[in-house]
């Protein structure tokens, strides 16, 4: 019997901990030997969030093609208002996305810092293994 992450939409990984107050990429999913993988979507929960004087909202992209880490979602504004608030995003209906190969980083990069005193996420990936 196949695992269930090969027979259905699961939750390919889930990080928490990613700080939107400072640029710079974090690996949330490497593609296992011998597996290629499709995501379908990402899911921002802000688990910690203090405004102070907010004006600039993190700007962020997903993907695994290394350095810019934008070929699934590229250069999003995610406007966060409180902690316990999700997102979710994927690539537009109709849009190619890629298929991540084995060994394959998937990866958030925060290409603009949010300029909120904290503003802290949990990143969900969902997709699928074939």
């Amino acid at each position: 019997m196949s695992a269930l992450n090969e027979n259905a939409l699961t939750l390919l990984a889930q990080e928490s901990s990613i700080d939107a107050t400072s640029t710079g990429n974090t690996e949330l999913f490497v593609v296992p030997p011998g597996k290629s993988a499709i995501v379908t979507k990402v899911v921002i929960r802000c688990t910690s969030f203090t405004s102070g004087g907010k004006a600039t909202e993190a700007v962020a992209s997903f993907g695994a093609n290394s350095a810019t880490y934008d070929d699934y979602l590229n250069t999003v504004t995610y406007t966060v208002t409180a902690s316990d608030l999700a997102q979710t995003d994927q690539a537009a209906d109709g849009a190619e996305v890629p298929i991540y190969t084995a060994g394959d980083s998937f990866r958030i990069i925060i290409e603009t810092a949010s300029d909120a005193t904290t503003e802290e996420w949990a990143v969900d990936v969902f997709g699928y293994l074939v």
